[in-house]
C-alpha cells in the first residue's frame, strides 16, 4: 500500500533531522518524481538558508536524473532490437530509432521494464553546513559514442555564458543529454562555481554524475577513486 504524501513528508523530515545523507531510487522520471525531487531539495536548502540556490540545484538534479534514466532505457531499447550499443554502426542506427520512438508513454513503459530488470537511477544527496553534493548513479555503463559526445559538449560549454547562444550555435547536433550538460555547466558558471565541481565518472558497471555546491570556503570536494572522469 502506497504511503500518503503526509507520511512521506514526515519520513523525509525525520531522515533530514537524523542524517546528512538521503537516497532516492527510481526507474523513470515523470512529473510526479520531479515534484518529489523539488520538494526534498527545497527542504534541504531551507535547512541551510540557501533557498536562492533551489532553481540551480533542482535543474541540475532533474537533468542528470533524466539523462541517467534515458541512458538506461536506451540500453533496453537496443537490446530489444538486437543492436549492440557499443558498436558505432549499430549505435547510429539505434539512436535514430530510439529518438523517433521516444515519448512520455514510452518513458512509462520502459520505466516498468527497467524496474523489472533491476535497472535504476539513484540520487544521492549529501549535505552539511559547508555544502551539498548531488550524485546521480545509473547502474549501466556509458556507451563509447555517448561518452565521446558528452566530453565534446562539456568542452564546448566552457566557452558559453548563455544557454540560448549555445543552442543556436549547436542546434544541428545538440540533443537530449548534450543540451542538458551544457545547461548545467552554463548555470554553474553563472553562479561562479568551478567547472571541476561537475564530473561524470565511468566505471565498468555504472555511471556516476556528480555536482558539488559549496556553501562556504570550508567545503572539501569529493574525489572518487578508480573512476575514469569525463
Amino acid at each position: 500500500m502506497s504511503k500518503s504524501f503526509f507520511e512521506l513528508e514526515q519520513n523525509i523530515r525525520l531522515i533530514l533531522n537524523q542524517s546528512q545523507e538521503l537516497t532516492l531510487q527510481s526507474s523513470k522520471v515523470n512529473e510526479k518524481v520531479e515534484k518529489y525531487i523539488l520538494h526534498i531539495l527545497k527542504l534541504i536548502l531551507t535547512r541551510y538558508q540557501k533557498e536562492r540556490l533551489l532553481d540551480l540545484v533542482y535543474t541540475i538534479t532533474k537533468e542528470l536524473a533524466i539523462n541517467g534514466v534515458k541512458a538506461n532505457q536506451k540500453r533496453l531499447f537496443f537490446d530489444e532490437h538486437g543492436l549492440d550499443i557499443n558498436n558505432d554502426a549499430d549505435y547510429q542506427k539505434g539512436i535514430l530509432a530510439f529518438k523517433k520512438a521516444f515519448s512520455d508513454e514510452m518513458n512509462e513503459i520502459y520505466g516498468i521494464k527497467s524496474r523489472q530488470k533491476g535497472i535504476y537511477v539513484k540520487i544521492f544527496l549529501t549535505h552539511s553546513d559547508d555544502g551539498l553534493c548531488v550524485e546521480i548513479e545509473n547502474n549501466t555503463p556509458i556507451a563509447p559514442a555517448e561518452e565521446r559526445r558528452l566530453r565534446e559538449k562539456m568542452k564546448k560549454s566552457m566557452a558559453y555564458n548563455d544557454i540560448a547562444e549555445f543552442y543556436m550555435d549547436n542546434m544541428d547536433n545538440t540533443e537530449g543529454a548534450g543540451l542538458g550538460i551544457a545547461l548545467i555547466m552554463i548555470m554553474m558558471k553563472g553562479e561562479g562555481l568551478d567547472a571541476a565541481l561537475f564530473r561524470i565518472a565511468t566505471l565498468p558497471e555504472r555511471t556516476v554524475a556528480r555536482v558539488e555546491i559549496p556553501f562556504n570556503a570550508n567545503y572539501v570536494s569529493k574525489r572518487g577513486e578508480n573512476e575514469r572522469v569525463i
